[in-house]
């Protein structure tokens, strides 16, 4: 049975234009589905608002509970209900949730680097999930998880789809996307058109060696590889217009 994961960017979440592109297109996906969301600048513009400061380490917030309770607000509630709402316009059965919600994804404390609140996923409850997929139900989950003690935690999203995906790898037959601002990996970033179709580990590797793919792209990649070694048949990585045709975008298999 086939099984569709899709974890969409901030930027496009953000954008008006491109998410309203995304959902059509997810929509459209046949089959069963599952959404995994980030926020991107909405959480910064809401903390600027009310006087908050988010500080960072390489891009990554620092968690700390002023920072976790503002992230929860903005990601769990405005961005969550604004994507299941759209879904639902367009008759998705879309049902908004956390990894605290029955117990779907446990995580521990990161403590290297010092992220405050920020988990690293340790356990999926892959049966949970099963029953509300098998149910028809889209699950459209935020980045927060639980640490099994009452604490709510903050995940990296590109982790936590590889890691929703490993978990259901040995019940369905799943593609594992990654949705973001570009048509998928460059070899120009200045050129929208230099997509490479397809990426093996050495080829991977003479991009890494040639700098031409560093940082957190570097990291979604490298997430991409770890799905594809634990059961994922493919992960593609593409732009919001192209979650309407994955045959687009660079495909991992």
């Amino acid at each position: 049975m086939k099984l569709t994961i899709v974890k969409v960017s901030g930027k496009i979440v953000e954008n008006p234009d491109l998410l309203k592109t995304f959902v059509k297109g997810f929509a459209a996906i046949r089959g069963k589905k599952l959404l995994i969301h980030s926020g991107a600048m909405m959480a910064s513009q809401v903390a600027d608002k009310i006087g908050v400061t988010i500080k960072s380490d390489n891009d990554r917030p620092i968690v700390d509970e002023k920072t976790l309770q503002l992230l929860v607000m903005v990601y769990a509630g405005l961005v969550n209900n604004r994507l299941v709402a759209l879904l639902q316009g367009r008759k998705v059965n879309a049902a908004g949730l956390t990894g605290a919600d029955m117990g779907l994804i446990q995580s521990v404390r990161q403590k290297e680097p010092d992220l405050g609140a920020t988990g690293i996923v340790r356990q999926v409850n892959a049966t949970a999930l099963s029953r509300l997929l098998d149910g028809d139900i889209v699950p459209v989950l935020s980045p927060f998880t639980h640490d099994g003690k009452g604490n709510i935690l903050f995940n990296e999203t590109d982790a936590l789809a590889a890691e929703v995906a490993k978990s259901l790898a040995m019940r369905y037959e799943i593609t594992l996307v990654y949705c973001f601002e570009r048509n998928g990996v460059l070899l120009d970033v200045n050129d929208p058109d230099s997509v490479v179709p397809s990426l093996t580990r050495s080829r991977y590797k003479a991009f890494r060696d040639m700098e031409l793919i560093e940082g957190w792209f570097a990291n979604k990649v490298d997430n991409a590889f770890s799905a594809i070694d634990h059961g994922v048949k493919e992960v593609i990585i593409t732009s919001a217009a192209g979650i309407a045709n994955l045959n687009h975008g660079t495909h991992i298999k």
